[in-house]
């Protein structure tokens, strides 16, 4: 019963250490291995119970296969690769062995001498890696433990050597003192291997703990953020590292073992005890902002990050400091920055937009607001790009004047379609820039917009009036060269088109003609069916003769009253002839009745035909003198005719 309350000790002391350690690889294995044996040896003691025989024939392989578990668990504890089905199969082969010499040669001191072969040699095993393989983190403990197991290991070869050499035993019974004698070794050794393992996990976890508070005291040295550790209760300083020594000007050898109050640290007093009722109520205080001074007296704000931990059982206070002195002033800056934005803002009676580079917008002018149809007090701007804004149409276009501004480009204003939030259209002007930063990194976009719809309109009215004067003004040209009744160039125009082309005539050579007409009774039309009717038959005269000149070069003009000339350059007499027979046959043609004509019931013309040769010049009087008096002469020889005369 001894035994089993010192082995079942022995599992408990292992079960304490695998829950309580982090690192437990491999004391896992020696927990299921030191069970496994206590287990075995229970199951020994049921040798005389036939009832329960079956549990003493696997007493023996359970102890094996705790010493199969305490190996592997040896190999994992030292880190050493390990193929895990060898120590297995090695106990598979010792079943065969072990229960051949129960069921088919029952022999009790061969069965012993397999036991004890089995375990000498895990024992070596187990004591040549401890020896061999072990690593650093051991070293110094596994001398202990080695030892034990090649003791145990010589013992089970000299328990091997007595057994081949006694009397073969025919029961347990006949072994009892070699029984006993190894029940009394297996109490000594099993105590001693388990505190061994117990000696050499603990160095490791000293060894892993010594390293993580090595790696701690790195990180704390070499943290660039000033870092400061002190007691609670005064404030003694223990350490700091050189971001703090940094920060406030000390030395590390200066403050250490000082304490807080003497250093004058906290610029005001009673913000360290405002700090320390805080971190005494939750542990801990994240980001305080408080002054403080450095060595020559000099302010700073900062905040202060701190908690309470334990060192040797005491609490202390590590904290971290940071100087944001200049990112108070920064964020000051910026606050007044944006003051000056929203006072420009304000101030303006025009919309200023500010967006980021994506165009959402961030902040807009109370004018903007109220020219797109927004209450003043509105600031749900949230999500909505100024693009929004703007009618479809013109967002591909905008798109790519904002593409040209982020390539460096000098934006002129651009006119778009604007949308209110009422969903009427009017007409904006928009001016943009981009914002840089202080590294001449553009941040964001302003965007000056204008409500340009009276300014349009009043365009349009400009547009409207510049063009009506335009029409006026040609017309009044018109009406300066041209018959107000039949649309014929006038008298005046006719004058200083053939003095031109009298000029041209001279100046290149060729030849010019004339056609001078005029309608026969014409008085007598007028007084018969009245000055309207008269007025008809000279637009009808006139529409006829513009259908029948067709050369552009050529010129058509009232001459005066019911006369009209034509001026026909490059034309010679054959052509002058046929055009003006073709003329008086087709206004003939037109058939206007003419009841006191006295040669015909219509309306017919009488011409008068020259054609100036540039040989035999005049001048351009003379030309129209002949003309004139080929009319008369058409007249006076019964109208409805022409005469055509050369010089």
């Amino acid at each position: 019963m001894a035994l089993y309350i010192i082995l079942a000790t022995q599992v408990i002391a292992l079960f304490v250490q695998y829950r309580m350690n982090i690192k437990n690889i491999g004391v896992g294995y020696w927990l299921v291995g030191s069970a496994l044996m206590v287990t075995g040896f229970i199951f020994m003691s049921f040798v005389r119970i036939e009832e329960l025989l079956f549990f003493a024939m696997i007493s023996n392989p359970l102890i094996i296969l705790g010493h199969v578990f305490l190996y592997v668990g040896v190999q994992q504890f030292l880190e050493n690769k390990i193929e895990k089905y060898k120590p297995f199969i090695f106990f598979l082969i010792f079943n065969l062995v072990y229960y051949y010499f129960i069921f088919i040669n029952n022999s009790t001191s061969a069965r012993t001498i397999a036991i004890s072969v089995a375990l000498s040699f895990i024992s070596f095993m187990i004591s040549y890696l401890i020896f061999f393989k072990k690593n650093k983190k051991v070293s110094a403990s596994t001398i202990f433990t080695g030892s034990i197991f090649s003791l145990y290991g010589v013992f089970y070869i000299f328990r091997t050597i007595y057994v081949f050499l006694a009397e073969p035993a025919a029961t347990y019974i006949d072994e009892a003192e070699v029984l006993i004698a190894s029940f009394i070794f297996e109490i000594i050794m099993t105590n001693l291997w388990t505190f061994g393992f117990i000696i050499m996990l603990n160095q490791r976890m000293n060894n892993i703990i010594k390293k993580e508070k090595e790696k701690l005291e790195t990180i704390f040295n070499t943290n660039i953020d000033a870092q400061i550790i002190s007691r609670f209760e005064d404030g003694l300083i223990i350490n700091i590292n050189e971001g703090f020594s940094s920060l406030i000007g000390y030395e590390k050898s200066e403050i250490t073992g000082r304490y807080i109050k003497d250093i004058n640290f906290w610029n005001n007093p009673e913000d360290r005890d405002l700090f320390l009722a805080e971190l005494r109520n939750n542990e801990i205080c994240k980001n305080k902002e408080f002054m403080f001074l450095r060595k020559d007296n000099s302010q700073f704000i900062g905040t202060i990050s701190s908690r309470i931990i334990l060192i040797e059982f005491v609490e202390h206070i590590i904290s971290v400091v940071h100087d944001i002195t200049e990112k108070k002033e920064a964020q000051d800056a910026l606050i007044e920055s944006e003051e000056k934005y929203r006072s420009i803002l304000n101030a303006s009676p025009d919309d200023i937009t500010i967006t980021d580079l994506a165009g959402n917008i961030l902040m807009i002018s109370p004018a903007g607001k109220e020219m797109f149809g927004y209450d003043s007090d509105f600031e749900d701007f949230s999500g909505m790009m100024l693009l929004d804004f703007i009618v479809p149409e013109d967002v591909e276009r905008a798109k790519n004047n904002i593409k040209k501004l982020y390539q460096g480009g000098t934006l002129n204003s651009n006119e778009y379609k604007g949308v209110r939030r009422d969903k009427s259209i009017f007409d904006i002007e928009v001016n943009s820039r981009l914002i840089y930063n202080g590294n001449g990194v553009p941040t964001k976009m302003v965007f000056i917009v204008r409500d340009i719809s009276a300014r349009k309109q009043a365009e349009g009215q400009i547009q409207k009036l510049l063009e009506e004067l335009k029409i006026e003004k040609n017309i009044a040209q018109q009406n300066s060269i041209t018959d107000s009744l039949t649309g014929l160039y006038n008298r005046r125009y006719f004058d200083e088109s053939f003095k031109r082309e009298f000029l041209r005539l001279q100046r290149i050579g060729g030849k010019l003609s004339l056609i001078m007409l005029d309608i026969d009774y014409f008085k007598n039309y007028n007084d018969t069916y009245g000055h309207l009717a008269g007025d008809k038959c000279l637009i009808t005269i006139a529409c006829k003769l513009k259908t029948i000149i067709e050369r552009g070069s050529d010129i058509i003009a009232r001459y005066g009253g019911e006369e009209f000339i034509i001026i026909l350059p490059d034309t010679d007499e054959e052509g002058a002839q046929l055009l003006g027979e073709r003329i008086r046959k087709e206004i003939e043609g037109l058939a206007i009745p003419h009841s006191t004509s006295s040669i015909s019931e219509f309306v017919t013309i009488s011409l008068g035909i020259v054609t100036v040769n540039s040989n035999n010049l005049t001048s351009q009087e003379d030309a129209l003198q002949i003309v004139d008096e080929n009319l008369y002469r058409a007249k006076n020889s019964g109208r409805n005719s022409s005469v055509f005369s050369s010089i």
